[in-house]
C-alpha cells in the first residue's frame, strides 16, 4: 500500500521540535491539529507541523494541552489531547470524526509518521489494530506493535472516519497493543455535539434489559454475574460490590440487578457502569450491541464512555 492509498492519510501530520521528532497529529479543521497532550507537553518554544506537502511553525501560545499537566509525562491524565492552532494550509485536507465510539473488534488503522520503517528518517507509517475493551477512559487496541511516533495519530475505520487518538503502547517491554482517547472525548473538546436521540427512541422497560442481558451466554454462571457486579461497584466508585439481590434462576437474578440499577442514586451511571462492566466481562460478544442500545435510551448518551 502505497501513503496516498492510506485512508486519512492527506489529514496526518507529524510533529517536530527543532531537530527532535515528537510524534503524529492530524488535521481536524483548518489549521487545526489534534496530537497527544504527552506529545508537546513540556516541549518549549515553536513545534513544527510538516506533511509531506509542506510545514508551519505554531508558537508555544498556540498549544493548548488537555489536561495541562508539565513534564513529558508517558501515562499523560485523561484526555490527553492536544490542540495547536495556526495558520490555514490552503486546500489541505482535514479529518472527518465518527459520530460515536467504535465498538469492540472494530479494525482501525493508525495513520501517522515513524522512525520505525526500512526507510531511514521520520516516514508516513499506518498500523494495522483491533479495538479492545474499555481501560478507565480509554480504549485498549490489539494487533500491531505500537511503536514510538504514532503517540497522537488518528484512528481511522473503514468508513475513514477518525475512531479515536492513539495515546501509546502498553508497556517500554511490549509493543503490542495500547490506548487511544475514543472519539466521543474528542468531540466534546472540539464543541462537536453528539448527535440527538431520535424522539421516538422510548426510555428501555426493565424487560428489555434484562432480554439483553439474557443474550450473554457468559451470564448463564452465577459467578460471571458477581463478577459483574464487582466491575459495576468499581467504576461507580464503591467500596464494596454493587448490591444486587440474588435469585435462583439467571432470570431473576438479572431482574434484580436492572431493580438495583433503578434504584440507584444515579440511575443514568449505574446503566453505563453495567455496560461498561459487560464490556469489559466479554469484550467481544455480540450482544454487547443490543445492550449498548438500551442504555442510550436510558441515559442519553454514548454507551462507550465508561463509567462513571
Amino acid at each position: 500500500m502505497t501513503p496516498d492509498a492510506d485512508p486519512g492519510r492527506a489529514a496526518a501530520v507529524a510533529l517536530h521540535r527543532g531537530a527532535d521528532f515528537l510524534g503524529s497529529g492530524f488535521f481536524a479543521a483548518p489549521g487545526l491539529v489534534v496530537t497527544a497532550a504527552h506529545v508537546v507537553a513540556g516541549v518549549a518554544g515553536a513545534v513544527r507541523v510538516a506533511w509531506e506537502g509542506g510545514s508551519y511553525e505554531v508558537a508555544a501560545g498556540g498549544i493548548e494541552a488537555h489536561p495541562p499537566l508539565a513534564g513529558h509525562a508517558r501515562f499523560h491524565p485523561y484526555p490527553d489531547l492536544a490542540l495547536l492552532r495556526g495558520p490555514v494550509p490552503a486546500g489541505h485536507a482535514v479529518a472527518v470524526t465518527a459520530a460515536a465510539d467504535p465498538p469492540p473488534g472494530t479494525e482501525v488503522t493508525a495513520v501517522g509518521y515513524s522512525l520505525h520503517t526500512p526507510t531511514p528518517g521520520v516516514q508516513p507509517d499506518t498500523l494495522s489494530l483491533r479495538v479492545g475493551a474499555r481501560s478507565a477512559g480509554y480504549l485498549r487496541v490489539l494487533g500491531d506493535g505500537v511503536r514510538d511516533g504514532f503517540s497522537g495519530s488518528m484512528l481511522v475505520d473503514g468508513d475513514g472516519l477518525v475512531a479515536g487518538v492513539l495515546k501509546g503502547s502498553r508497556s517500554y517491554a511490549d509493543a503490542q497493543g495500547g490506548w487511544f482517547t475514543p472519539v466521543t472525548a474528542l468531540r466534546a473538546l472540539l464543541g462537536v455535539p453528539a448527535d440527538p436521540l431520535p424522539a421516538t427512541a422510548a426510555p428501555p422497560s426493565d424487560a428489555e434489559f434484562v432480554d439483553a442481558l439474557m443474550a450473554f451466554p457468559a451470564l448463564t454462571r452465577p459467578e460471571a454475574r458477581y463478577d459483574l457486579a464487582d466491575r459495576m461497584g468499581d467504576h461507580l466508585g464503591l467500596p464494596y460490590s454493587f448490591e444486587v439481590g440474588d435469585r435462583p434462576s439467571r432470570r431473576e437474578h438479572l431482574f434484580q440487578l436492572v431493580a438495583a440499577c433503578r434504584r440507584f442514586r444515579d440511575e443514568r451511571a449505574a446503566f453505563t457502569a453495567l455496560f461498561t462492566a459487560m464490556e469489559e466481562v466479554v469484550p467481544y460478544d455480540r450482544a454487547l450491541e443490543g445492550l449498548r442500545e438500551l442504555v442510550v435510551r436510558a441515559t442519553g448518551e454514548p454507551a462507550a464512555r465508561g463509567g462513571a
